[in-house]
């Protein structure tokens, strides 16, 4: 199935579709954009926890300058059936990465990866060192070095995230983490965002709770017991830009400041006032930050 031209929505997404993809019998729901003349390396965009592929809209348009762009909804999340992945947990979200990179023959790509989408980018970089040549990490959910520095966990964590187990009150609280202003939101991306978390039956709704729980658990494990995370970090071996928030009430900036020492290679900056997730709130900023890395990252190359 193939929808019509999201530019029909709002001129900013013209060039961006909505396809399932049916990959031996898992179906996947991805927003996609073909790239431009010329442009060749494909761009493979994760959201984070609670989210979806329309927390890219935005940039889709704009990444298509550097080849096709496909942005997918995880397991559970957005209108991707939990059954098909193989978990709803980290490890699952990876090999359902790799699946739709598989489906599409993209030997190679770049992985832009929001909160849990820049956990799941960052052991799958490590993993497959061969499929990744970019790496952007969005505000992703890494571990402190030490768990037990993390603690107590902030209120305006846990504030943020409590609720995004609750649908009726979802859509409203990503609002709050992502816009520093929520009432100028455009109401087209308003719309898209709400009919990705608007369950349609109680089934969908029970499949997102699931997903949601299974998710929190494994970023959990991970968080408790971080060396397989900071092993990832370690060994990862693509360009990688790292961009975050000092308004983001999940993320903190100390983390970030803390993996950017950790990696003095790696390019990144936590922006003033920036939240959670940049590419919605600016995205001409993010793709204005991504265009000037990989024009430094990849003269320094040549």
């Amino acid at each position: 199935m193939t929808a019509a031209d999201w530019g029909t929505r709002d001129p900013a997404w013209a060039g961006v579709r909505e396809d399932v993809l049916d990959l031996g019998g898992r179906t996947v729901r991805v927003l996609r954009a073909d790239g431009r003349p010329g442009a060749t390396q494909p761009q493979v965009l994760v959201h984070g926890l609670g989210g979806s592929a329309s927390n890219w809209i935005d940039v889709i348009a704009g990444l298509a300058s550097y080849g096709p762009v496909v942005a997918l909804d995880l397991g559970g999340f957005g209108h991707t059936p939990a059954e098909s992945a193989v978990s709803l947990g980290v490890d699952g979200h990876i090999e359902l990465v790799l699946a739709v990179a598989d489906h599409l023959e993209w030997a190679t790509f770049a992985l832009h990866g929001n909160s849990m989408g820049g956990l799941v980018g960052t052991l799958l970089a490590a993993d497959h060192p061969h499929r990744v040549e970019h790496l952007v990490l969005v505000s992703p959910a890494l571990p402190p070095s030490c768990p037990l520095a993390f603690l107590p966990i902030p209120r305006a964590t846990w504030s943020g995230v409590v609720p995004m187990a609750l649908p009726s009150r979802r859509t409203h609280q990503l609002m709050r983490l992502i816009f520093n202003d929520p009432t100028g939101i455009r109401p087209a991306l308003l719309e898209a965002m709400a009919t990705d978390s608007r369950p349609r039956d109680e089934h969908h709704a029970a499949e997102r709770s699931r997903a949601l729980l299974a998710s929190t658990r494994s970023i959990a494990a991970l968080w408790l017991d971080p060396r397989r995370v900071y092993r990832a970090v370690d060994e990862l071996v693509a360009p990688t830009l790292v961009l975050g928030g000092t308004a983001d009430a999940l993320v903190p900036a100390r983390v970030l400041r803390k993996v950017l020492a950790r990696r003095a290679d790696w390019a990144g900056e936590v922006l003033s006032d920036h939240r959670h997730a940049l590419m919605l709130d600016a995205p001409a900023e993010y793709l204005a930050r991504v265009a000037a890395w990989r024009a430094e990252s990849d003269s320094a190359v040549a």
